[in-house]
């Protein structure tokens, strides 16, 4: 029933603007609909109607290994999306508080990391050309305790978002030209990683890549279902107690995820009978494709995450 993230959502300031960079220059080319409203069900999650737009986007290099969409919000008069610019930290630094920054490991949505083939290091350097500005030139590392080895970089969309830029070891072989494909996963802040691991377990989350808990700084989890993409949960400990952060849904960046399953109306049930509770029952929104579906869940730490079933 569960089939691993569906899509991640983004929230921008030019929806143009972001459908250039992330289309043309990513490779969201597919739009698989989109959508001008009200979105239902929004006023029990944030205590108000929202108008959006939304388009859903699927990537055109698709790719085992990048299988989550991209979900690019605007939020419409009379809401303004709050800025909510993210600060790369590196080992040794300082988590000094920047006015209106979210530290990575706070207690948020963080990231978004997309997988490439034929190379991060050639993707980043293809996409500098291009004018995008790079945070972080690739590097490898390998994760405990399967010795999962990942090269990574991070580059910054137009609104100055963080987006992860990651090959696997295990998907080098696939590499023909390089480019980058759907989502891979996402990664978000928690306050007690074994809670969110037994929660997400429960959503189908059953695999796992790596597991760094048990170190004194910082503990990180990387949970797949390979039906979708993946999630990565980070929990700092002392001295950098993570902190909650909350912009509200659709400020600019990284926002949301959702869980696809294959049966909306069941897996809410299923879960309400396993005292995991919702926010808001199924909601249905007709678009010219189909239909969008889903429900939002009521998350370990508040996060913005809802069931999806996709009928467009």
């Amino acid at each position: 029933m569960y089939k691993g993230v569906h899509h991640i959502g983004i929230g921008v300031s030019d929806m143009d603007r972001a459908l250039h960079f992330y289309g043309n220059l990513l490779g969201f080319t597919q739009v698989m609909f989109d959508y001008r409203g009200i979105i239902p069900g929004m006023e029990r999650i944030t205590g108000k109607s929202i108008n959006a737009r939304v388009v859903m986007l699927k990537n055109e290099n698709t790719g085992s290994l990048g299988l989550g969409m991209l979900k690019l919000v605007q939020l419409l008069p009379p809401d303004k999306p709050d800025h909510c610019f993210i600060q790369v930290m590196t080992p040794g630094q300082p988590r000094a508080r920047v006015k209106d920054a979210l530290r990575w490991g706070d207690i948020a949505i963080a990231e978004a990391c997309f997988n490439t083939r034929g190379g991060t290091g050639k993707v980043t350097e293809q996409l500098a050309e291009k004018g995008v500005k790079v945070e972080t030139e690739a590097a490898t590392y390998r994760f405990p305790p399967y010795d999962a080895e990942t090269t990574f970089s991070y580059v910054r969309d137009p609104d100055n978002s963080l987006i992860e830029l990651a090959d696997w070891a295990m998907g080098k072989s696939l590499a023909t030209e390089a480019k980058v494909e759907g989502l891979n996963h996402v990664g978000f802040g928690v306050s007690d990683v074994e809670r969110s691991r037994k929660f997400y377990k429960e959503l189908g989350f059953t695999d796992m890549v790596f597991d760094t808990t048990g170190g004194r700084r910082m503990s990180v989890i990387m949970m797949a279902n390979y039906h979708g993409a993946w999630i990565e949960a980070i929990q700092f400990g002392t001295p950098d107690k993570p902190q909650p952060f909350d912009k509200g849904w659709g400020h600019l960046g990284p926002m949301e995820f959702a869980v696809e399953v294959t049966n909306l109306e069941k897996a809410y049930e299923e879960l309400q009978e396993k005292n995991i509770k919702f926010l808001c029952p199924p909601q249905t929104v007709e678009v010219p494709s189909g239909s969008w579906k889903y429900a939002y869940v009521a998350e370990p730490d508040n996060l913005y995450v809802s069931l999806v079933e996709p009928r467009y």
